[in-house]
Order: C-alpha cells, then sequence, then structure tokens
C-alpha cells in the first residue's frame, strides 16, 4: 500500500526536519528579541504542515467542502451573515455562521484548490500559537515558558486533523477567537470599555464558531484566581466581568436549545455511536485518561477511533479514571500558589475538556480534533516541566520533543495523502469502524471491485447496524447489479433507521420506480422533496 511517501514528498519533509532544527538554533540565541523570537517559532511550526497542502480533500471535507451547494452560490452569504443559518437544520454548519463566512471567502479566493483552504487553517493555527505565547507572555513575564508552550502546541500531532482538514476548522477557529476574548480582559494601556467589550465580541464569535467556546468564562475565572496581578480592576468588579461573560454562553446555551437543530446527540436518533445515559456518566472519567495519554503519547491517531463505553459504576476502567481525574485535580488544586503556571495547565485542560466530556452526549464520543482547545493546556504544563531544568536541559528537552512531534506531524500527514490511505490506517486501527468501512467500499466501488465494496458495506453494517450510509451505498451497489429485491429490503432499512433523510428515500424512489411500482416511487419522491433542504443537498 502506497502511504504518500515517495521521493518528493521524502525530500520536503527532509526540508521540513532542517527547518525546525535551524529554527530551534535561532530560538536558543540569548539575544534574540522578542519579535524575532515569536516570528522564528512561528516559521518553525509552519515548516512540517507545509507538505499537506497540496493534498486532497478527504472524509468531512467532501460533504462540508466539496459537495456543500449552499456555499455555491455567493449570495447565501447574506444568509449566513444575518443569522438566518442558526434555525437551518439542514444546513452544514448553520449553528457556526463564523466558520461559514470563512469557507465563503476561501470559497471566492480558492475556489475548490485544498492547498488555499489549508492555508488559511494554518494561518489561523498560528494566530493560536502567537495569541497563545503572548497570552503566557503577559501572565508569568516568563519568555521560555511562553515560547515553548506555543511551540509544543503549534507542532503537537494531535493538531492534525483540525488544521490539515479545513471541514473541521470550526476548533481552531473558536480557540482563536477565545484567545482573544482573554487577551482582551487582561491589564492593557486602552480603555477598559473597549478591551472589555472586544473581549465580549471575541467570545460571541468564539460561540459562533464551536459550542466548546462555553469554556472560556471558566477559564477566565480561573485566570483570575491564578493571576491576580495581572488584572487591573478591584476584586468586585472583576468578577462581574466574569459574571457577565458567563451570562454571554449561558444565554448562547439557552439559544441552541430553542433553535429546531439539535445539539448534538440529544433528542435525535440514536446513530449506533453516541453514549447514552448512564453510560454518559461512568464513560466521563475514562474519557479524561483517554485524552491524556494521547495528549502524553499521540500515536496511533485516527479519524474514526473507537470508545468502549463504561456500562457500569464498578468498572476497573471507570476506578482508573476517577483516579486520574482526582490526581489532577488535587495537583492543581495545590499548585495554585506556589506554580500557577502548573495549575493553569492542568485547569485549562479540564476546562475545555468538559464540552466534550459526553456529559451532553456528543453525536462521536472521541475525536481527535476535540482536542485541539484542550492541548494548549498540556503545551503550558509540559512547557512548565522544562522549564524546571538547567539551562542546558530545557533547551535540549525542548529541541528533542519538538522533533519528535515534527516527525510524527509528518508521519500523520502523510496518512492524509489519498483517501485509501487514510481510510486503510483507519480500518486497520479500528476494525470496527462503519465509516471507515464505508469509505472503503466506496473506494473498491470506483476502482471495479463490486464484491470488494459489498464485503466493506457489510462490515460496516456489522459493526454499526445503524450506519444508514453503508446502508445506502450496499442498497445502491445491489441496484446496479439488477437485484432490486435486495436493494429495496437495503434501502428500506436505511429509511428506518434515517426516515429524516432525504438520501435514502430518493434512492428508494428509483428502486421501486424500476421495479414498475409507480405509485410507491411517487410517495417516496415526494417524501425526499419534502424532506429535501432549502439550499441544495448539504451531505452525502
Amino acid at each position: 500500500m502506497n502511504v504518500g511517501y515517495d521521493a518528493q514528498g521524502g525530500k520536503a519533509k527532509d526540508r521540513g526536519k532542517a527547518a525546525l532544527t535551524t529554527g530551534l538554533r535561532l530560538l536558543s540565541m540569548p539575544d534574540m528579541n522578542r519579535a524575532g523570537r515569536v516570528l522564528i517559532l512561528l516559521a518553525v511550526v509552519t515548516a512540517p504542515w507545509l507538505v499537506g497542502l497540496g493534498y486532497p480533500f478527504l472524509y468531512d471535507d467532501v460533504g462540508m467542502i466539496c459537495e456543500n451547494a449552499f456555499l455555491e452560490d455567493p449570495a447565501n452569504l447574506g444568509t449566513v451573515l444575518t443569522g438566518q443559518t442558526l434555525a437551518g437544520p439542514h444546513i452544514i454548519n448553520g449553528r457556526r455562521p463564523v466558520v461559514l463566512v470563512t469557507y465563503f471567502l476561501d470559497r471566492v479566493l480558492y475556489g475548490l484548490q485544498p492547498a488555499g483552504w489549508r492555508l488559511t487553517s494554518l494561518a489561523l493555527h498560528l494566530g493560536c500559537v502567537a495569541l497563545l505565547m503572548g497570552l503566557l507572555w503577559r501572565l508569568t513575564g516568563h519568555v521560555f515558558l511562553a515560547s515553548a508552550a506555543g511551540l509544543l502546541f503549534g507542532l503537537h500531532p494531535v493538531m492534525t486533523e483540525a488544521v490539515h482538514a479545513p471541514g473541521f476548522r470550526a476548533d481552531v477557529l473558536s480557540l482563536l477567537l477565545v484567545l482573544g476574548f482573554l487577551h482582551g480582559h487582561l491589564g492593557i494601556r486602552s480603555p477598559a470599555v473597549l478591551r472589555r467589550g472586544a473581549g465580549w465580541v471575541c467570545l460571541v464569535l468564539a460561540l459562533l464558531s464551536k459550542e466548546t467556546a462555553v469554556a472560556a468564562p471558566l477559564l477566565l475565572a480561573m485566570l483570575l484566581v491564578l493571576f491576580p496581578g495581572v488584572f487591573p480592576n478591584e476584586p468586585r468588579t472583576r468578577w462581574i466581568v466574569v459574571a457577565i461573560s458567563a451570562g454571554i454562553g449561558t444565554g448562547f446555551f439557552l439559544l441552541w436549545m430553542m433553535l429546531p437543530a439539535e445539539l448534538q446527540a440529544v433528542g435525535d436518533a440514536w446513530n449506533g455511536e453516541s453514549l447514552r445515559f448512564p453510560q454518559t456518566i461512568y464513560s466521563m472519567p475514562v474519557l479524561w485518561a483517554r485524552t491524556l495519554r494521547l495528549l502524553l503519547v499521540p500515536w496511533p491517531l485516527n479519524v474514526t477511533p473507537g470508545f468502549e463505553p463504561v456500562t457500569s459504576a464498578w468498572s476497573l476502567r471507570l476506578v482508573m479514571g476517577l483516579g486520574w481525574l482526582a490526581l489532577c485535580g488535587w495537583g492543581a488544586w495545590r499548585a495554585r500558589r506556589a506554580a500557577p503556571e502548573l495549575a493553569l495547565g492542568l485547569g485549562w485542560m479540564a476546562a475545555f475538556f468538559l464540552p466534550v466530556s459526553n456529559l451532553w452526549p456528543l453525536y462521536h464520543p472521541v475525536a481527535d480534533r476535540y482536542l485541539y482547545p484542550i492541548a494548549p493546556g498540556f503545551a503550558i504544563l509540559t512547557a512548565w516541566l522544562l522549564a524546571r531544568q538547567s539551562r542546558a536541559g530545557h533547551r535540549f528537552g525542548l529541541a528533542a520533543l519538538a522533533a519528535v512531534y515534527a516527525v510524527l506531524l509528518l508521519l500523520r500527514l502523510g496518512q492524509w495523502a489519498s483517501a485509501e490511505t487514510l481510510w486503510t490506517a483507519a480500518y486497520f486501527q479500528n476494525p470496527k469502524s462503519a465509516a471507515a468501512a464505508t469509505w472503503l467500499g466506496l473506494l473498491r466501488e470506483e476502482a471495479g471491485d463490486l464484491q470488494g465494496a459489498r464485503d466493506f458495506y457489510q462490515a460496516a453494517v456489522e459493526a454499526n447496524p445503524r450506519a444508514a450510509s453503508a446502508w445506502i451505498n450496499w442498497g445502491i451497489l445491489a441496484g446496479k447489479a439488477g437485484h432490486w429485491e435486495e436493494s429495496e429490503r437495503l434501502l428500506r432499512r436505511a429509511v428506518e433507521i434515517r426516515p429524516q433523510a432525504p438520501l435514502g428515500w430518493h434512492n428508494l424512489a428509483i428502486c421501486l420506480d424500476r421495479q414498475g411500482r409507480t405509485e410507491e416511487a411517487a410517495a417516496a419522491v415526494a417524501r425526499a422533496a419534502e424532506l429535501a433542504p432549502a439550499y441544495g443537498r448539504a451531505k452525502p
């Protein structure tokens, strides 16, 4: 299997490693001014990411960008800017209009050229790195800690999915705006009203980018406790600011609850993956332990990772997860005065873990992209540990860790070189992934291997009997072979699982028409038309 490491790719990776080595050497120069240090660090972070710029759109990029009819009409930008998409359940990212604005801009600038879209995502990621470094410098005055945290965050391999795939840009954009929100409430020379107002605007935009931004007010409160000296106002004023910020977050949460689109998996038909009560409670500590493990040892990574839910209060996994949770909480509390940077790292991870802890069930319980806003906390923690070493020790440690991250990042980017490479790796790591099996079935079908496609579709529905896409694709395949009775059985199963999805009804109508059952076919066509989104097909 070709995994994308050809001669040209190898040269690009060698150049990336050379840039990393040179950058780290320059970064360690004692007379490097702050601006120069930041520029060198951003160049070091940028180098490995350039390898994958020209790779094709894959995974959710296909439905969110390439086949998203809503993005094809520039006039729809007005619909986004006026907030109308918030109530549009069939518009992908309709609840995230700030993300849609960046998509429209990319569509105008780059068409469907992946490199341009990825440059935008990379620029947003570099913005996050720069703002994180600036935040830490303003909080601690520690140049090495700020630089090391920015470098480690920028190169961490677990960032690959969120930064490389424009379809997952929401995580990057939301964190960028959350960091802007935090900067707006630090003590600077501009008038308090202006900077607070700018901070709250960033918070609103962050919430309109991704729902995980609800953790931002909690993070602001944490900074007030750990670094009170950087906030210029009286304690009462500070907590009023936090209360207003929390009110903004609460208001958006209530708005999401009232909108017609479901907020993740609550109230929607079960997709066979999301956790259900009480699994949500029992699994949360285990998910925390899993998060720590992936941040500490970021390999292997997978676009469709598996997670076995915890079903019992007496599970050993639950006990161990609670142990890690208690240890981290105890460490953060003990360090709050003597080592506030350590407490900040642990608290940051905990704050941004809450929205993805599945206490509020998510469609997919785990995903690499969920770790994007959590990773800065781990980078702060690691940078603090490195800063405690000798001058030579922390330089060597940072260089070694950054080099390991860069190599793993390059390897992970290589898996995105083609659809076959990505989905073969995903299925190898998680044979129970219905999504990976479905995509491999489509690839086998495109290659003319109909039996191989059938086997993968069957494997997908065996792994997850509620994988409607696999049932639909299998039904279409059976129809192409002229097996209309089998096709009808498979497609009826698909519409039974997802009765609100027009694609299943559309294909069922074709199947019935080919069997001469015109009245039933007309009813299915009418049902598909009734369910069709107002702005075209949103996602395959």
